[in-house]
């Protein structure tokens, strides 16, 4: 897969040789391109989070738009002046290239080992390079998951000495040094500080020096402190439950997650020049980066510095995003042009407007029509509705987190006599019958909102209870199958067994796990919310952690026995935490 990546990745870049030597005449209309834009944009008003627009082609500006409010507070409208700082995913991009320029100035070498910075790393690191930690291959514990087992949040300050005796503790590889993948915070972070010591510079100043500085980009920088004032900077939202807009002001302050780039559509142009032009020494490192990393499991044609390569009407494009798919710019090579959709709204930003823009230029057909769902609601018996509930395994969820299948399940359950899904976490939805076995969900309105159908089938008399959800919104749907095992219920008395005070020495850290008077097992920690363990296989609990204040995710305890049959330790594990180690203390 990854060779064929490669091979479809440079016919992109000879393709761009090819645009950049023969410019041809622009056969777009204009003002029908900008009436196009603005439909799209439409929706956007002063109440909104903001985007500028700059439509590209062949170095020629075709036309540039805004919408929206840089701050909908104080109704300060969008421009393309306005600092947006990106979600740091998407920082993947502009450090990797820096580590590309460091090798081209023979500050490193991208294949020199990790250790060779940082002796005190674990003996297992030996084999670890920077092409390593590039590729998200390393095997260090990803800090910011790692850290969700001592706090709920993932705001909390952590600096550079804490996070070295992290990984300096780490007593075996999260995945196969130099093989597995697991997406990690913590590469780029140690990335970011052999950077540092290689070139004796902080590395916002050495970026700014080398990277933007020269491209004349006066307002994009790498972010230093989250507390400075920046001229002109727009705020970030993110969508409010129930409608509306919140402050999107997590801050991470560790090497891992302080790489956030600040920049404005107006600086992106001129990244763009360089991006397109093939003699240029970015686009030269875009080059050299593409041919030595990685596609990621899980988020199809997109590698893991930043780049997704799409095909439409047998166009090849590139689009630069992050995990989330935040959007802030895409390009065709073969016809030169480049859109750009720099904007305030966390989460995806501006992705799909982008996407539209992009259809538009290419002529797209029209997408299939999506469905269309019945919403009116029946009368069905809460013991006809008894028959859905249970546990739904998820099938094939390979996620762009670990290469591995995730474990992932919904439960369902009545509750005042309503049909309830603990879809993920702790995001709980009420499913509405609508038709014999179909249901039906809403989530928010308008542009921002969507609808989901439930539909339970069986495929035979004797086969398990199927759950085919799909989206009214062209987001793929998911299969879930209904647990028939027997389900492992402890007694109250058996439960005792797993009680106790448990130590991580890597994190130096303790779990209490104690019995509640209600028969449930609860976990305590200092700094942690008392928190409910359900069992879930044999001699392994469910629970649900935060990353953020109401971001509840899935997390799994194992309990493990020596040969004597007594309890020595578990391990802890979810998306990013493979098999994270906490002894039992004896009394």
């Amino acid at each position: 897969m990854e060779k064929k990546l490669v091979a479809v990745l440079f016919c992109l870049l000879v393709l761009q040789v090819s645009s950049g030597q023969s410019p041809r005449h622009s056969d777009i209309n204009i003002t029908d391109l900008n009436q196009r834009i603005d439909q799209i944009f439409a929706p956007v008003g002063n109440n909104d989070p903001g985007c500028a627009v700059t439509v590209i082609e062949n170095g020629k500006v075709l036309t540039k738009r805004s919408y929206g409010m840089a701050n909908i507070e104080n109704q300060v409208p969008f421009t393309h002046q306005s600092v947006v700082k990106i979600p740091y995913s998407e920082a993947r991009e502009f450090i990797s290239i820096a580590a590309v320029l460091m090798e081209k100035d023979g500050i490193l070498q991208l294949n020199d080992k990790v250790r060779t910075y940082f002796p005190d790393l674990p003996d297992w690191a030996e084999p670890v390079t920077l092409w390593d930690l590039l590729n998200h291959r390393s095997g260090f514990v990803d800090e910011w998951a790692t850290l969700l087992l001592m706090y709920n949040s993932m705001s909390n300050r952590f600096e550079t000495e804490q996070f070295l005796r992290l990984l300096y503790r780490q007593p075996t590889p999260e995945i196969e040094p130099g093989k597995g993948y697991m997406y990690c915070n913590s590469d780029f972070g140690l990335l970011r500080l052999i950077m540092e010591r290689a070139s004796g510079m902080n590395l916002p100043d050495w970026i700014a020096q080398r990277m933007f500085a020269p491209l004349q980009m006066k307002s994009t920088r790498m972010q230093k402190n989250p507390l400075d004032i920046i001229p002109k900077r727009a705020a970030m939202y993110s969508t409010a439950v129930g409608g509306g807009y919140k402050h999107a002001n997590v801050q991470k302050t560790s090497p891992g997650g302080n790489y956030y780039i600040l920049t404005s559509a107006d600086d992106l142009q001129r990244w763009t020049d360089v991006v397109n032009d093939p003699h240029s020494e970015i686009s030269e490192a875009i080059n050299t980066l593409t041919t030595h990393v990685r596609e990621m499991p899980g988020k199809e044609g997109h590698l893991v510095v930043g780049y997704t390569h799409r095909t439409i009407t047998e166009q090849s494009i590139i689009i630069h995003e992050g995990v989330n798919g935040y959007t802030y710019l895409a390009r065709i090579p073969s016809k030169g042009i480049s859109v750009i959709t720099l904007g305030n709204r966390h989460e995806d930003g501006f992705a799909e407007e982008n996407k539209a823009i992009i259809a538009y230029l290419l002529q797209q057909a029209p997408e299939p029509a999506l469905p269309k769902f019945i919403t009116k609601p029946i009368d069905v018996p809460e013991n006809v509705l008894a028959k859905y509930t249970g546990d739904f395994r998820w099938q094939n969820q390979v996620s762009w987190e670990g290469s591995k299948q995730s474990r992932k399940y919904s439960s369902i359950y009545l509750s005042e006599g309503k049909l309830m899904m603990r879809y993920t976490g702790n995001y709980v939805i009420e499913l509405i019958p609508v038709a014999k076995d179909v249901f039906h969900h809403q989530e928010g309105e308008g542009e921002e909102g969507y609808g989901a159908q439930f539909e339970f089938m069986q495929t035979s008399q004797d086969a398990p209870l199927q759950l085919q959800v799909t989206y009214d919104d062209g987001f793929p749907g998911v299969t879930m199958i209904k647990d028939t095992e027997e389900l492992w219920n402890p007694s109250i008395e058996n439960l005792k067994e797993f009680t106790g005070r448990f130590y991580s020495p890597q994190l130096d850290y303790f779990w209490n796990i104690e019995l509640s008077a209600a028969g449930k097992l609860i976990l305590k920690s200092s700094n942690l919310p008392d928190t409910e363990l359900d069992p879930d296989g044999y001699y392994q609990f469910h629970f649900i952690g935060e990353q953020y204040p109401g971001s509840g995710f899935d997390r799994w305890i194992l309990y493990n026995k020596n040969d004597e049959g007594v309890i020595t330790h578990l391990t802890v594990w979810s998306g990013r935490v493979m098999h994270h180690r906490f002894d039992k203390q004896l009394d």
